[in-house]
Parts: structure tokens; sequence; C-alpha cells
């Protein structure tokens, strides 16, 4: 019984197989004029042909897609100057900062300053009480006149008992006895001079002497006060010659090396720029803002910059003249180095190795895979290839990359 299922089933397919086909022929017979083999043949061929012209004419529009140009914007490669320049922020420093102490322990009798006054080399800054300096001179003295006294005294009788031995009146040990008196004397006389210049020496530290031309900073004691030589009175600066103390951070340490020319603002002249260079550059990073301490030296024979003025700075990194500068943009990073996309007459794109000697945020110096007057892309809207064909919309050019 299944079986006889199963045939039936067979069978009906097999007849709409037959009745599908011959309804397809008597329409193809209609259509294409079949009236034996050869033209039955001539049609089918013309069917295969018109599937696989289709399917040409698919991979045409294919192929036409893909040489649709890619609009770009490109920058023309102009040499030009290029300057790099790092903006950092400082301290105006005193070229010396003399810290003010007396050398000698007393009290503050006058101080002739007050913060901010212009020294001249040689002004007494601050004085001590001279009463117990002077009472030391005035007995170093009299001590000296007491000495030079007996050293001639001492002289006098040495000449005597000389003439005594002379005539054989006293014996030659009592003539050395006396001999060595005198020197003696003489040398007690030369000490106490030498008491007189000390005690004097030390009444001259009384004063407080400007060793040189500068302007004083904060007092740090008042009259009346006992001092020592450990008590700082205040810090004369030497202005004539500047320091400027600027903060590298620490990501930006490796761009900056002594001998870097540095242009210098303060808010207090505006418009006005100093120059210098940086002169030390400090061998550890400090402070919790982990930043490298730079002295530029700048002179200052107008004294305009004053200790202490909040300064900014541009410290030129690099400098290149004629270079040939590119928007960094243009660059593609790869395992083997940089390349550009740049865009040859036939407006097709060339893939060129580059050597990049100076790299910034905006540009970039290139030294050798380019040359004067050649686009390089900076904007497209997909990846590029070699041979790639591209409109250019925009070339941007005779920018200053300073």
């Amino acid at each position: 019984m299944k079986n006889k299922l199963k045939f039936l089933i067979v069978g009906f397919i097999a007849l709409w197989v037959v009745i599908f086909g011959l309804m397809w022929m008597k329409a193809l017979t209609k259509k294409e004029g079949v009236k034996d083999i050869a033209s039955f043949k001539q049609a089918m061929n013309k069917i295969v042909s018109k599937g696989t012209v289709k399917d040409m004419g698919q991979g045409t529009e294919e192929r036409q897609k893909e040489t649709e140009e890619v609009p770009v914007r490109c920058y023309k490669v102009t040499p030009m100057d290029f300057k790099d320049d790092l903006p950092v922020m400082g301290t105006v420093k005193g070229g010396l900062e003399i810290p003010l102490k007396f050398e000698i322990n007393g009290v503050i009798e006058a101080i002739n300053f007050r913060e901010g006054d212009m020294i001249s080399r040689g002004d007494v800054i601050a004085s001590l009480n001279k009463k117990d300096g002077q009472l030391k001179v005035d007995y170093a003295k009299a001590k000296a006149e007491s000495a030079k006294t007996q050293a001639l005294a001492a002289k006098k009788k040495y000449e005597t008992h000389k003439s005594l031995y002379d005539i054989g009146a006293i014996i030659k040990a009592k003539l050395e006895e006396v001999e060595l008196e005198a020197k003696s004397a003489g040398e007690q006389a030369k000490t106490a001079e030498v008491e007189v210049k000390s005690a004097e020496a030390e009444l001259k530290k009384t004063d407080m002497i400007a060793s040189c031309e500068g302007v004083m900073g904060t007092r740090e004691a008042e009259a009346g006060e006992f001092v020592t030589p450990n008590n700082k009175i205040a810090t004369l600066y030497d202005i004539s010659e500047i320091f400027v103390e600027l903060g590298i951070v620490e990501k930006d340490v490796d761009k900056v090396t002594i001998g870097q020319d540095v242009v210098v603002t303060v808010d207090a002249h505006s418009g006005v720029t100093f120059k210098g260079k940086i002169d030390y550059l400090y061998p550890v990073i400090e402070g919790k803002s982990r930043t490298l301490t730079a002295k530029v030296r700048l002179q200052n024979p107008d004294v305009q910059l004053l200790p202490g003025m909040f300064a900014r700075a541009m410290i030129t990194v690099a400098e290149f003249k004629n270079a040939l500068v590119i928007p960094s943009l243009s660059l593609t990073k790869k395992d083997e180095g940089y390349t550009v996309a740049a865009v040859d007459v036939q407006n097709k794109i060339r893939i060129k190795p580059v050597k990049v000697e100076y790299i910034t945020t905006d540009y970039s110096v290139i030294g050798e895979g380019l040359s004067e007057g050649e686009l390089v892309v900076t904007e497209t809207p997909q990846e590029l290839k070699e041979e790639m064909l591209v409109q250019v919309i925009e070339v941007q050019e005779n920018t200053t990359a300073q």
C-alpha cells in the first residue's frame, strides 16, 4: 500500500514537470520563432548570453563604483622658515641674591633703607651700636701707646749697656740680657699695633656696607634688635643682570637644552620683550608639579625687570630655514616609518615614504621623500590606496608654520 502511494506521488510530480516544460517550450517557440533544432539552440544561446551580459553589466557597475573620484583636501608643499616655540612660565630672580648679615654680635642702631630702595655700592645699609666697639679701639690704642713707650725705654737701656760693654764696664751676658728685653718690648709694641687694627676692623663691621648696586628685598629685622651673624637683616638683589627661573613640565624636558634662545615678557611692561638664552638646567625634577627648572640669563641695564615679577617665556626648541613643511595630519605612521598620500598630475594617489626631521602636533618638517610644489592629502572621507582616483576640492598653501 505504501509503495503504491509513493509511486502515485512521484508520478504526479513528473506529470507537472512535463506539463510545465511543454508550456515553456511553446512560449519560447512563439517568442523566438523556433521551428527546428537549430533555431532552438540559437534561442538557448541567446538566453545564456543575456544572463552573461547582465552579469557583465553588474561587474562594470561595480568597477565604475570603484573608480569614482574621492574628494580630498590637499596642502601644497612649499619651502618656508619653521620655528617651534615652547610656552612656559616662571619668576624673575636677581642675578645675585646676597643675604645681608652682620659679621659680629650687636644691637641694631639704625636701618637705612626700605623695601624696594635702590642701593649703590658703598652705601651704609644698617648699623650696630658702636659703643662697645669704640671702647675696644680706645683700649687697644692706649695699650699700644704703653707698649711703644716700654719698647723705647728698653731700646735706650740697651744702648746704655752697649756703651758700658764697649768700655769693659759690664760683661757680655748682661748686655745680651738687656738686648733680649729690648727685642721683647719691641714685639709687644707690634702686637699692640695689631690689636688696634683688629679693634678698628671690628668697629667697621658695625656698619653693613653694600658690596654692589642693587635693590633691597624685605626687611627681616628692626632697630633695637640684638642680632648675631646667623640673623639675616634683608636680601640685596643685584639686578644689572637677572635670571628668569622657568618651570619645564616633565613631558617637555627632552626638548630643552642649554643655549636655546628665549623671549621673555612681563605684565609690567606690555609689548616689551627681553631676549636671552638658557644658561643652566637643574639636574633634578622637583616638586609635586614634576617640573624641571631652567635659568635664563637676561641683561637689565634699564632696571625694567625686578625680582619677584611673574614672567612668560617662549623657548625656541627647534628652528629650520627654507624647510619643506606639511601638516602633521598628512602623515601616516607605519612600522617601517612615515608615509604621505600625494596627488600626481593625473589626480591619482601616490603613497610615498618620507623622512621626518621634526614633528609637532600641527606641522612636521620633511627631510626626504617630497619635492616643492607637490600636493599632499590632509583630509579624505576614506582610506586612500595607490593609484586611487581623487578629486581635489581645496588646496591650502603659503601657511606660516611658526
